[in-house]
C-alpha cells in the first residue's frame, strides 16, 4: 500500500473576516472528527457518499477524503470535498472551498 485515504467529517467550513481586509481570513470548521481510513478512493467515496455508520450524526455538513502516501509529515496529494444535500439525503461533492486554500492534512494532522 503506497497511500491511504482518510475520511473526516466537519461541522461547517465558513470564515470570518481578518481585521478590515476581507482577503484574509480565519476559517472556522466547527467540530470535526476523522472517521477512518480506506487504501483506496473507491471505497473512501463510497462511504461518504452514503453516510456509512452514520457518520453524519446529524450535525456534520461536510466530509472530506484525502489522499496521503505513506511516510511521516506528508502533505496530502489529493482530496475530495463533501456536503451534505438534505434533498437527497447523501453527500455530493463540491468544489473546493476557499477556506481550504491554506489548510491540509486533516485526517492526520
Amino acid at each position: 500500500m503506497t497511500a491511504i485515504y482518510t475520511v473526516t467529517m466537519f461541522q461547517k467550513i465558513s470564515h470570518n473576516p481578518y481585521f478590515k481586509d476581507t482577503s484574509k481570513y480565519i476559517p472556522e470548521f466547527g467540530e470535526r472528527r476523522c472517521v477512518g481510513w480506506y487504501d483506496n478512493f473507491q471505497e473512501a467515496d463510497n462511504a461518504v457518499t452514503n453516510n456509512f455508520s452514520n457518520m453524519r450524526q446529524d450535525i456534520y455538513d461536510y466530509a472530506i477524503v484525502e489522499k496521503i502516501d505513506s511516510g511521516i509529515l506528508l502533505v496530502d496529494i489529493d482530496r475530495v470535498v463533501y456536503k451534505w444535500d438534505k434533498n437527497k439525503e447523501q453527500y455530493i461533492a463540491i468544489e473546493t472551498p476557499v477556506e481550504l486554500e491554506k489548510s491540509r492534512n486533516f485526517g492526520i494532522g
